[in-house]
This record gives C-alpha cells, structure tokens and sequence, in this order.
C-alpha cells in the first residue's frame, strides 16, 4: 500500500534542442506531466507565456506524460499556437495518449495544431519535410508540413467515436428551455438522461440512477457544495461532475478548500461545448469504471483553518477503507506528514499557496498524490 505524498497534479519542464539537417531548428521542448485542468491551467498558462515572451517561438509539447485536459487547456492550446504561428514560429504537439487525443479531437484542437507521433516525426514537421501520417480513415497519407510562412495540414488523431451510451443526471434551472434542450439532445446521442430542478431531488436519484456524468449549474439554489458531496460518497465518486458557472466567475478560485469538478464552463458558452464535454467524459468514466473504486481530488492553501480542512477530509475518506485500525493510523500518519512537507518545503509555509490531494482508489492499493 502506497503512502500519501501531497504534490502539485502538473509538472513542466523545458529542453532547449536543435532539429538536423544543413539548416537546424532551434525549439524548446517543453515536457508536461499531470492533470491539464482548472486549478492547474495557470501553471501552463504562465509556463508557456514566459516562453513565448522571452522569444521562444519554436515549441514542442510533449504530452506523454498528460493524463487528462480540460477545455481551458485546449483552448490555451490553440491560442498558444497562434502567437507563434504570428511571431513566424510554430507549436505543435506528440506524443499524445489516446484517452486525451480523443478529448483534443472533440473538441477541435487536432483541425488547427499540428500533431505527431513522436520526436523525430516533430523535427520533421518543424523541417518541413513530407511526413506519411496516417488519416482518420486509417490510411496512410502524405501531408506536407511546414513552419511559418507556408500552410500546415493537419489530420486529426482518430476518427470521431460513435455517441455515448451512459447515464447523465442534470441539475438545471427549471426557468426557460435550456433544460430541456439539453436533455433531448443527449438522448439524441444514445445516452440517458434524468433531470433535476432541485438539490435534494438531484441527490435522491443518483442514488437509484448511478450516472456517469452530473452536470450541475451553480445558479440553482444550494449547489455550492454539491460536488464535495458527490466525491465524497463512495458509490458515485468515480461519476464526473461538470459545473456550469455563472457569467463572469473564476473557476481557478479557491476560498481555502476545495473538492474539485472534472471540469466546468462559464456562462455564455456555446451549447456545443457542453455536449463534447459531456460525451467525452462518459467515455472516461467507462474507462475508469475497470481500473478504480474512487477518486477524490481536493486542494487548499496553506492556512492552517485550510490544512484543517484537507487533513479532516483525507481522514474521512480513509476512516471508510475496508482495513484494519492499524493500517488506517499509518495512512493518517502518512498522509499528515506529505501534506506537512509540501507545506513547508515546496510551499515555503506561504499561506497562499496550494497543495493538491489526488485521492485514487483502486482494488490492490490507495494512493494519495
């Protein structure tokens, strides 16, 4: 059984490199490692722009190491590769799991930024040499790639899958017809879908319905701590849960603590967004499903009211562990003691700075990362 050690969910590091050939490249290899989502996008974000701002224009993002992306992630993605592309240099991406390609296809990333299968194929493409891809088709094909002045083709990783077939249960404002658009257009795509205008009724069907997939938009009254509710219950914490925030919201914030969403929008958004999001996070839950039993993911600052609060919520999650006294008491200690280095050794005991908890549960082990 593994010990819970608590550190940042992303990773980025850089590696400064030369394409070959007569005329060689010079590119930043930029290597990411963890979760790409709402408390975590501002570490991209600044890591990229420090960059692109001291004239780094050549990027390659190696996302070997990406387990899971969010829409604020690929629409930086996107906006990233246009700043270069202006600047007369290129972005582009390898190495990409096929769990997060899906997502980057759905929702539009692989039909502007170039992708390769590996390294050598990312030199290639910076060269503008003629590179064999295969096509969404499954054929291969041979697509001229090129750096800046000329165009760049790309070809999405995979084809489009077919519908999801799992449970969505939506919590929606019962005012207007967003609610009911929404419903019909999931069911549309295969999935079933339960409606809820209230809180207790929302909570009293997942407990019949087992959903994949809550959506949750917090201008129904009494929403706010819905998703600590949700995680925290052993039965339902491996659904996602997407929020939809109101106009003008800061989804990075953090008021001390918090359980965090899979993955949220702030109204206005476009429909469309909605329903990708939805459709893809299914898919991962069906994934999911076979490896883990539960997965907690929650973040608070350094304050100690905030360490409290981390401290009591891990405590709660391994009180519910099938193990003995013994076993129990040495996760506490554990998971104590990670959250008391990163406090004060990665955080420097600066009360506004963040340690992130990934609760995983699977039916070997528990980890707390």
């Amino acid at each position: 059984m593994k010990g819970p050690v608590a550190v940042s969910s992303l990773n980025v590091t850089y590696e400064q490199r030369a394409t070959s050939g007569a005329e060689p490249i010079t590119y930043t290899l930029v290597q990411l490692e963890g979760f790409i989502d709402a408390p975590n996008y501002p570490r991209f974000e600044q890591a990229l722009e420090r960059l692109i701002d001291s004239g780094r224009y050549h990027l390659v993002l190696d996302c070997r190491g990406v387990e899971y992306i969010n829409s604020t992630g690929i629409s930086g993605i996107i906006r990233f590769h246009n700043q270069c592309a202006r600047a007369g240099g290129a972005l582009l991406l390898t190495r990409v799991a096929r769990n997060v390609g899906i997502t980057m296809h759905l929702l539009g990333v692989t039909s502007v930024v170039p992708v390769a299968k590996d390294l050598n194929e990312a030199e290639a493409i910076l060269s503008g040499e003629q590179v064999e891809m295969a096509g969404s088709d499954g054929e291969s094909k041979t697509v001229a790639r090129t750096t800046s002045g000329k165009e760049v083709r790309t070809v999405p990783v995979m084809a489009e899958p077919p519908g999801p077939s799992g449970t969505v249960a939506m919590l929606l404002p019962s005012t207007g017809h967003f609610s009911q658009i929404c419903k019909r257009r999931v069911e549309e795509r295969g999935g079933r879908v339960f409606l809820y205008h209230s809180v207790e009724g929302l909570l009293g069907g997942i407990d019949t319905n087992a959903p994949d997939l809550v959506v949750v938009d917090k201008r129904v009254t009494g929403s706010q701590q819905l998703v600590e509710r949700i995680k925290l219950d052993s039965r339902h914490a491996l659904a996602s849960t997407i929020l939809i925030h109101p106009k003008g919201s800061d989804v990075a914030a953090l008021d001390g603590f918090r359980v965090w969403e899979n993955d949220s929008l702030v109204d206005p958004f476009e429909l469309s967004n909605l329903f990708i999001l939805a459709e893809s996070e299914v898919r991962r839950v069906s994934r999911d499903r076979k490896l883990f039993t539960q997965q907690v993911r929650f973040q608070f600052t350094s304050k100690q009211e905030s360490i409290d609060q981390g401290l009591s919520l891990g405590g709660a999650l391994i009180q519910k562990l099938p193990l003995t006294e013994q076993e129990r008491n040495a996760l506490h200690s554990a998971l104590k003691e990670g959250v008391d280095n990163a406090v004060r050794h990665g955080n420097l005991q600066q009360p506004d700075r963040r340690v992130t908890v990934n609760y995983i549960v699977d039916p070997r082990r528990v980890m707390m990362l």
